[in-house]
């Protein structure tokens, strides 16, 4: 499993486990459409994997996909090619040439770099960091760059927004003002703040900027021409925007030049080819050692080594991996299965329900991948505006459940509020497993328990030792601030469904908390084994988008579940839409009065 590095609290073992989906607008990107010579050349689709790869992409970008990816085995590429659109306002659609934001794996570069250093004898992964900061606090004496580099050190996690103004040293200041989490080497815990501070080393030692290092010492030998965070000529290639739903939140170069807070942990740019260059410079012998390399893959606490995740992966063994992302709507991972040289690195420049995107596309693409099947959405057609308005309205279930359909962009999405309706949507054609009420239950009780003040359920509900006082702290802490910042008291929680997450084996369970002022918060609890494992603060969703196929009819499809998902819509004899019917088996929707009121929470008013 993948770890999400930057966003909501942090969820151990699989740290990714997200679970639904917002719409995002129909992107139908004509080949070339916005691309240089050089971007078309860089496109590749190579074999019946790479033909089928790109068959797979293509099909489910009118569904939420938007990114690029690479395959390779044995360094031979098989699929290069760019998805949906890298600006919409400009029509200008990714390609194999797209830049795009590395997030997290950027520690990796900062992991490389402190080997570089060592390499050439100016410094060593055993040294404490007083020999390269001045000033270290006596509990911080301690640690080494081998506690920075695994996430051992037990310093603060970070210091601040990515783009907030913050300069090199006011910034190693703060990290070692800070409170230790734990005694140095003694826990593991995910740090930022680290690799900021390892960044601030690296200047320091080679007396020359973090950037300028990286891209002497490492990009330029690798052949990596656009790389980096602003030195490389971005002017002859198209950087990709974040979306997240219909928001545009630009691109990095429009931020601040990456501060302290980022430097050294996160948003590195880069594209495609140039990461495969990278991966090409890891396997040889022109940039880093035997004994380097090894030292970078030899994993530690929670199986993380020098800047990369190092893990089995079943079947396919071991796997050199990391990835990263923002909340702006960027994700991104680099995948190494070592056994079969098989390369996956994929870029994403969207959202998925306020999740990475990665996450959700991960398995169908390595199915894939390894010769796999994965179930096809079938090709879509651009739909007439006038029709989609016609069709959006909201529906009720026999069982009271609601479901709203409304227009987002050209196609139709198809959104849930409640566990009833969540069930129609996603399980149309089985039952719904009866335990995802019971974990809607527990986790409103778990609301209920935190509103009062009171630990105790908490206890008894999570599955690692010492998450539990951390969730009740960090829950406690978003209500009282929800209730200074709206006025109001906390009252109640609402169910918004329970749902599988991202990752296999991880549930999602949505909640609504209400004030008596009538303010509302979104949360969700992340369930493994019948136990949570974390908590989610970011946007929660139930929606599939609905495109029409070429013989008229609409066909969903969720990207976590990877299953196409037939929808009809009923009219009666004078052609009036009066009912959604969802899946083979048809369960009926009936559409209400078009003259009544509705919230957009599914509650009716008269």
């Amino acid at each position: 499993m993948l770890t999400f590095r930057k966003g909501s609290f942090a969820i151990p073992a699989g740290r990714v486990a997200a679970a639904c989906l917002v719409p995002l607008a129909f992107a139908l990107a004509l080949a070339g459409c916005g691309t240089t010579a050089t971007e078309t050349e860089e496109t590749v689709v190579e074999g019946e994997i790479g033909k089928r790869l790109d068959e797979y992409l293509t099909r489910i970008t009118p569904f939420g996909f938007s990114g690029v990816l690479l395959v390779s085995d044995d360094g031979e590429i098989l699929l290069n090619k760019g998805y949906g659109m890298a600006d919409r306002a400009a029509g200008v659609a990714n390609t194999a040439g797209t830049v795009m934001s590395t997030g997290s794996i950027t520690k990796q570069f900062t992991a490389a770099g402190i080997m570089k250093l060592e390499m050439e004898g100016l410094l060593h992964t055993g040294d404490t960091i007083d020999a390269c900061v001045e000033g270290v606090p006596a509990d911080k004496a301690g640690i080494t760059l081998h506690h920075l580099l695994t996430h051992t050190a037990g310093v603060t996690g970070g210091t601040g927004p990515d783009y907030e103004e913050a300069g090199r040293d006011e910034t190693v200041r703060k990290i070692l003002d800070e409170p230790l989490y734990f005694e140095p080497g003694a826990g593991f815990s995910y740090s930022n703040a680290g690799y900021s501070l390892l960044a601030a080393i690296i200047e320091k030692v080679s007396g020359v900027s973090y950037e300028e290092f990286l891209r002497s010492r490492l990009f330029e030998p690798a052949g990596m021409e656009f790389t980096g965070y602003r030195l490389p000529d971005w002017d002859r290639r198209a950087v990709a925007h974040w979306y997240v739903g219909e928001t545009d939140n630009g691109t990095p170069l429009e931020k601040a030049y990456p501060q302290w807070n980022l430097l050294g942990n996160g948003g590195i740019l880069s594209t495609t080819s140039d990461m495969h260059s990278w991966y090409l410079a890891l396997k040889g012998a022109d940039v880093f050692s035997g004994p380097a390399k090894q030292k970078l893959w030899t994993p530690n606490a929670h199986d993380y080594a020098y800047g990369w995740d190092v893990v089995q992966g079943g079947d396919r063994g071991m796997v050199i991996q990391h990835d990263g992302g923002s909340t702006l709507g960027n994700s991104a991972e680099f995948r190494w299965f070592v056994a079969q040289d098989v390369l996956v690195m994929l870029f994403c420049n969207q959202a998925y329900g306020g999740k990475p995107l990665m996450s959700a596309v991960r398995d169908k693409i390595e199915a894939l991948a390894f010769g796999g099947e994965v179930d096809l959405p079938p090709e879509t057609v651009p739909t007439d505006h006038a029709l989609l308005e016609e069709l959006a309205g909201k529906y009720r279930l026999h069982s009271r459940g609601d479901i709203v359909v409304s227009v987002d962009g050209d196609v139709l999405r198809m959104a849930t509020f409640d566990q009833e309706a969540v069930n129609a949507m996603l399980f149309p054609d089985v039952t719904a497993p009866g335990r995802f009420q019971d974990l809607n239950l527990r986790s409103n009780a778990l609301v209920a328990a935190a509103v009062r003040g009171d630990p105790e359920p908490f206890e008894r509900e999570f599955l690692s030792e010492g998450v539990a006082e951390r969730v009740f702290a960090t829950l406690s802490q978003e209500i009282a601030a929800f209730e200074e910042r709206t006025g109001g008291a906390a009252m109640m929680s609402m169910s918004l469904g329970t749902i599988p997450g991202f990752e296999e084996g991880f549930l999602m369970s949505g909640l609504r908390i209400r004030t008596d002022t009538g303010d509302e918060k979104v949360l969700s609890f992340v369930w493994k084994e019948g136990r949570i494992v974390g908590l989610d603060e970011l946007a929660y969703e139930v929606a599939v988008p609905l495109a029409q196929t070429s013989d008229g009819t609409f066909v969903g499809y969720h990207l976590v579940f990877g299953k196409p998902i037939p929808t009809a819509f009923e009219r009666d004899d004078d052609g009036k839409v009066v009912a959604l019917l969802i899946g083979d088996a048809g369960t009926r929707a009936v559409r209400l009065h078009t003259h009544e009121h509705h919230d957009e929470h599914g509650s009716e008013e008269p």
